[in-house]
């Protein structure tokens, strides 16, 4: 990491913690995995993302946009009513705060079915999923965010136990994988809309692709048994990429390991490598730190004292947070949060890099009645969405500035 980098994210960390949203105390968590169909994954690899909050003795589930697994938070006191109040201003609404990033689109469309937003197809065009059955794909659509329209792309079929999943879009193209046991597919079809088709290859993909980014005219994908590869969007030779035989992608071009998904707990990406330029990074873990995921330039996790943290990756100004980000930082700054407001919590999108906040809209009442959770993490995916009333909210992380 240069020294530049390094001063830049002092202020970042600086300025986050001074103008961070506070939150009951005491909101350490535990994470765990299960299994994921549609990737085929196993119960020792699987994310989270579902949070269940414990309050009082009394827990309560709710779901995630996304394609992770649960969280599970330890339980905590919760504050008496006469203290489960705030003392700061009521948060604005998301797409106040950042009215350049967010949209609102109806979450029933004209001749679509229920549907999920997957990706941005570029700054102005989301991907649609529709399913025939529970996370079984069927068709996709580009949904125009300037217009409102929409319109099919394409029809998906896929053999009984198999999924579509990973989006990607590039050179005019949207691509995705299917895994059938452990070997992995790539398809494509033209983002103007067509018949879907494999990207042919030179062997069969053996393993279960876990992150995968159009490079140029080129699929650059990583296994979740480990390993980088390229493959031309036209396709051919599978090739690996040098010094990266047990990386997974983390934000391309950096790539690293252990992955995203760490069955005993080790340091994610903790070791990080640009395969562009051949820098290397070797996050600093301290004794008994634990749930510790790092992205490009931060680390998060929760020390000894069982206090969640966040620092910079060669262990340098080292900062509490009052919640742990469980899933890390997005693009290395965004975390959500949960504040309490009248015995209502409430899920702010916390920006570490301004101090900013704005309420998503996602509320968690003491019944337990509540909506969904939002853990944008470490994923190189811009796109946040989620389902709100009659809409799905649309947030793209990059245009946050």
């Amino acid at each position: 990491m240069t020294k530049d980098l390094e001063d830049d994210l002092h202020r970042v960390i600086m300025r986050g913690a001074e103008g961070a949203p506070q939150v009951p105390a005491g909101f350490p968590a535990q994470i765990v995995g299960r299994s994921r169909r549609r990737r085929g994954r196993s119960h020792a690899v699987a994310a989270a993302l579902a949070v269940v909050v414990v309050a009082g003795g009394v827990g309560w589930a709710v779901r995630g946009q996304g394609d992770n697994a649960p969280v599970v938070l330890d339980p905590v006191a919760t504050p008496s009513a006469s203290a489960a109040t705030t003392r700061a201003p009521a948060p604005r609404p998301i797409d106040q705060v950042w009215p350049q990033a967010v949209w609102k689109i109806p979450a029933k469309l004209p001749g679509v079915k229920k549907y999920q937003p997957r990706v941005f197809i570029d700054d102005h065009t989301v991907l649609l999923e529709t399913w025939e059955s529970f996370e079984k794909a069927d068709a996709i659509y580009a949904y125009d965010l300037t217009t409102g329209g929409h319109r099919k792309i394409a029809d998906i079929r896929t053999p009984k136990g198999v999924y579509a999943s990973n989006y990607a879009a590039g050179q005019d193209r949207i691509v995705w994988q299917t895994i059938d046991d452990t070997r992995t597919t790539f398809w494509s079809v033209p983002i103007a809309g067509g018949e879907p088709a494999p990207i042919p290859t030179d062997a069969p993909v053996e393993g279960r692709a876990d992150t995968m980014v159009v490079v140029g005219d080129r699929l650059a994908f990583s296994v979740m048994e480990g390993g980088v590869f390229t493959l031309p969007l036209t396709g051919g030779a599978v090739t690996p990429v040098a010094h990266a035989e047990r990386h997974h992608i983390l934000r391309w071009p950096w790539v690293g390991t252990p992955g995203e998904y760490t069955p005993d707990n080790e340091p994610s990406f903790e070791e990080i490598r640009n395969v562009e330029t051949g820098e290397t990074s070797k996050a600093l873990v301290r004794p008994g730190d634990q749930y510790v995921r790092c992205g490009v330039t931060t680390c998060v996790g929760i020390a000894a004292d069982d206090k969640p943290f966040y620092r910079l990756r060669d262990g340098s100004h080292e900062r509490q947070v009052q919640q742990p980000a469980m899933m890390g930082l997005a693009y290395d700054r965004f975390m959500t949060v949960w504040t309490l407001d009248q015995r209502v919590r409430r899920q702010l999108l916390l920006d570490l890099a301004t101090g900013k906040s704005g309420d998503l809209g996602l509320r968690l009442a003491p019944n337990g009645k509540g909506s969904r959770s939002v853990e944008p993490g470490i994923s190189a995916n811009n796109l946040v969405a989620y389902p709100l009333g009659d809409d799905y909210v649309i947030i793209d992380l990059t245009r946050i500035t």
